[in-house]
């Protein structure tokens, strides 16, 4: 299995996992898809106050998680996207043969670079976006995203927390940019079959698509942004 483990003793199997985050699938879709791909019972919290009873950034005095997504897992908490994920994905067994703890979290990294970093930063503007979705920092990132992926998934075979957390930003911006700029005529992800490969294998799994607990999507940017990007 991986290089590195968690130090913490082992939560109480019986507990019932938490996940606060807000209403809907952005930054914790990744812990909620994995729950829902391995059956786990959960409970999804998102009412600010008691979200901010775990959370420093709304009020909490105690504990060190600041803001969400938060896995609390019996009386353990991890917040972060990146390392709630992959707290969680290894609880679950989420970790194939050939999963790196350390590349995991290197590879969470560079996807949060790409799409968050990259993409998020430059899709208030128009002419902003089409610079950096036909521009070689774009390119540098999916390029280097793409060739971390064996294949099918990042480790193989089987998918990982990783898979999950591109799942989780690709959802978010093929909703919010990529098919409506697809339907415009740019067709950014064209060239990473292997990216668009993770995302596509995900979304048809059963979990996936029976998914019924009613937290949506994020919906397209503003067709202004979109028209002029894709001018």
């Amino acid at each position: 299995s991986g290089v590195g483990s968690a130090t913490h003793s082992a939560p109480d199997a019986t507990m019932t996992i938490e996940i606060y985050y807000w209403p809907f699938l952005v930054r914790g879709a990744s812990l909620v898809r994995m729950l829902e791909h391995t059956k786990t019972p959960y409970k999804y919290i998102s009412d600010k106050a008691q979200m901010a009873t775990v959370c420093s950034a709304f009020g909490a005095t105690s504990g060190d998680t600041f803001a969400p997504p938060v896995v609390k897992d019996g009386d353990y908490l991890v917040s972060q996207s990146v390392a709630s994920c992959l707290y969680l994905g290894k609880k679950l067994g989420l970790t194939p043969p050939g999963y790196d703890d350390f590349k995991a979290i290197q590879y969470c990294s560079d996807i949060v670079d790409a799409f968050e970093g990259g993409v998020g930063k430059n899709n208030e503007d128009g002419a902003a976006l089409k610079k950096y979705l036909t521009g070689e920092r774009f390119k540098a990132q999916l390029s280097n995203l793409e060739r971390a992926i064996q294949g099918p998934f990042y480790f193989g075979a089987e998918p990982s927390a990783v898979d999950f957390f591109l799942l989780q930003h690709m959802d978010w911006r093929d909703g919010s940019l990529f098919t409506p700029l697809k339907d415009r005529g740019l067709d950014a992800l064209a060239p990473y079959p292997k990216v668009c490969g993770v995302h596509a294998a995900l979304k048809a799994t059963d979990a996936y698509k029976g998914y019924s607990g009613g937290l949506p999507l994020p919906g397209p940017i503003k067709d202004e942004i979109l028209d002029a990007a894709a001018a």
